[in-house]
């Protein structure tokens, strides 16, 4: 049996991001469904964002870190840039005086080349360090100008208290009406709605399934958080992105999740999906073999038509290093196993692809990630753009 200590050890190395253990010696991905992944991330480039009426951009930051553009709207899922060494969370949590801070200089390089400085909207799925932990830099001089909505759970709205003044209107989900507070803060051109997700176990302890940093925040913080189990997961959310035209239609939608989890979890209620399948899954990777039927429940139930699967890099490394996946719980053969089962339910493409990747040859270094009919294997930095249904 584990003493606290060994146990808080254990529950630091397989810390906070889906199921995520730190297992020195890991190689970088090679090769995904028979192609060869680059090793490195992309560098954006302005020219990426600029698209005509009726097209939405997806920017991939890494992790579960996506940047929508939507006409003038710009959202944000928490893009996470520090990248905290399992030491440095360990020793903030264990010894006096050791402190977390965001590394300004890596988010500020992170959002170079996109439109950050338009950012209206910034949604959390879940309080751990991996998603909230870089949002107070966000405000540094010259990234966010002026004062963006934030749409998160209660709790992890209570855990970045501190940053109140630099939001313009902020929407605590609240489990009973996840709708009703969003509602309260509208977002120019796009409808979202909350969905009641949840977050695979981390780890097995004496054959229990243990999430770390678990627990919630029912008062604000005056202090914003300084140790990695100030970060706490609070309630998990997926979230329904409606891009809208000018009428209020739904002309494309989105389903964004942080974490892998399976059914009901992250399931659209029946009034919403018969406005519209969903034309983009935003995925979680890791933690997809400890939750039942993720993703093919979900991809079925929302009639998916792409998915882009997401979070899969190891985000205990700096973001300069070489990308690989996350370490302890994914390697070559577990990515090309989630892979596969997207492949079983979407055999062929329906109808979504992405418009800047028709005529790009990916095999070529630094272009993008691997692909297959209706999927993508986004690298950090790669740039989507997708015609909705005002345009086709």
């Amino acid at each position: 049996m584990l003493t606290r200590r060994a146990a808080g050890l254990a529950a630091l190395a397989l810390l906070m991001g889906p199921s995520c253990a730190a297992v020195p010696g890991h190689a970088k991905a090679t090769r995904l469904r028979g192609q060869r992944a680059p090793g490195h991330a992309l560098v954006p480039e302005p020219a990426d964002f600029e698209v005509p009426a009726g097209v939405v951009v997806l920017h991939y930051y890494g992790v579960g870190g996506w940047g929508v553009r939507w006409g003038p709207t710009y959202l944000l899922t928490a893009p996470y840039f520090s990248h905290h060494s399992v030491f440095s969370l360990f020793a903030s949590k264990m010894l006096r005086g050791v402190q977390l801070a965001p590394d300004r200089v890596a988010v500020r390089r992170g959002f170079e080349g996109t439109p950050v400085s338009s950012t209206t909207a910034i949604l959390i799925g879940h309080g751990h360090v991996d998603h909230a932990g870089d949002v107070s830099a966000f405000f540094a001089k010259g990234l966010i100008e002026g004062t963006p909505v934030l749409i998160a759970d209660r709790s992890t709205t209570n855990e970045l208290a501190a940053l109140a003044p630099k939001f313009g209107c902020i929407a605590p989900i609240e489990a009973w009406d996840p709708e009703g507070s969003v509602l309260r803060c509208p977002v120019p051109g796009v409808r979202i709605t909350p969905l009641h997700h949840a977050h695979s176990p981390h780890f097995e302890l004496a054959g229990l399934q243990v999430n770390a940093f678990g627990g919630r925040y029912d008062a604000p913080r005056r202090v914003l958080p300084r140790r990695s189990d100030d970060y706490k997961i609070g309630n998990t959310w997926a979230f329904l992105i409606d891009l809208l035209d000018a009428t209020g239609a739904v002309v494309f939608r989105i389903h964004y999740v942080d974490a892998a989890a399976g059914p009901p979890h992250g399931m659209v209620p029946a009034s919403l999906l018969a406005e519209r399948d969903v034309d983009i899954h935003i995925g979680c990777v890791p933690g997809f073999e400890q939750t039942d039927e993720y993703p093919d429940a979900l991809l079925e139930h929302l009639r998916v038509k792409y998915v882009l699967a997401g979070h899969w890099e190891d985000f205990f490394q700096p973001g300069v290093d070489l990308l690989q996946p996350l370490r302890g719980i994914l390697d070559d053969e577990a990515i090309d196993r989630f892979l596969a089962r997207v492949e079983q339910q979407l055999p062929r493409g329906r109808g979504v692809v992405p418009l800047n990747k028709r005529d790009v040859d990916c095999a070529a270094p630094r272009r993008c990630g691997p692909r297959g009919e209706a999927w993508a294997l986004p690298l950090p930095g790669e740039t989507f753009q997708f015609a909705t249904g005002s345009v086709r």
